[in-house]
């Protein structure tokens, strides 16, 4: 078997996409990645980052690809976790403060920046709609930063994904307000709350 073909037999088996470490671990040479590209037999999505042509691919894992910082956060978060009936039309990725890199130059992209101290609260690892791991910040999270920045926001998103998590079997109050306290907006939390129950 040629160095080719294992690059499109790995490809096949992982919805269309392989990385440069991939390639490396099974023995191939990056050379051969750049002759596949220039013949396009597959395409370099970024830096590390290979699909094939006819692959449709994983926006949500290419764009944060590589990246140890970028959580899918605010309505995007609330879509991946069934929260939210409205496809997104951009991403929302939250990053810490100081945050320089490719993220910054996506048109689609709508970055909020916040403390490495709550960077990773409420962080999660999901499966992404094309089936790879993605990380996300969870629903609690999520209700908290929408309505930290619901002026910003859509209301009916944030009045959707309320009602949704009240009545859902795994909503979790306390974590729920343990986030809202964290992120000092319990009184508005609560208010949302009494509303809905």
């Amino acid at each position: 078997m040629t160095q080719i073909e294992i690059v499109l037999e790995r490809m096949y088996e992982n919805s269309g996409i392989i990385t440069s470490k991939e390639a490396e671990q099974q023995g191939i040479n990056r050379k051969t990645l750049v002759r596949m590209v220039n013949k396009g037999l597959i395409e370099r999505k970024k830096r590390g980052l290979y699909i094939l042509p006819t692959t449709w691919g994983d926006e949500y894992y290419n764009l944060i690809f590589s990246s140890n910082f970028a959580i899918f956060s605010h309505a995007t978060a609330l879509y991946l976790l069934g929260f939210s009936e409205r496809v997104p039309l951009n991403y929302d990725i939250t990053v810490p403060y100081g945050y320089h890199a490719s993220l910054q130059q996506e048109k689609n992209v709508n970055l909020y920046y916040v403390s490495k101290e709550i960077l990773n609260l409420g962080k999660i690892k999901i499966i992404s709609p094309q089936g790879k791991e993605i990380f996300v910040y969870n629903v609690e999270r999520c209700l908290c930063d929408m309505i930290r920045d619901k002026n910003n926001q859509d209301v009916e998103i944030i009045k959707y994904a309320f009602q949704t998590y009240v009545i859902s079997k795994n909503r979790n109050f306390h974590k729920l307000m343990d986030y809202a306290k964290k992120l000092k907006i319990e009184e508005e939390i609560n208010k949302y709350i009494e509303i809905l129950l």
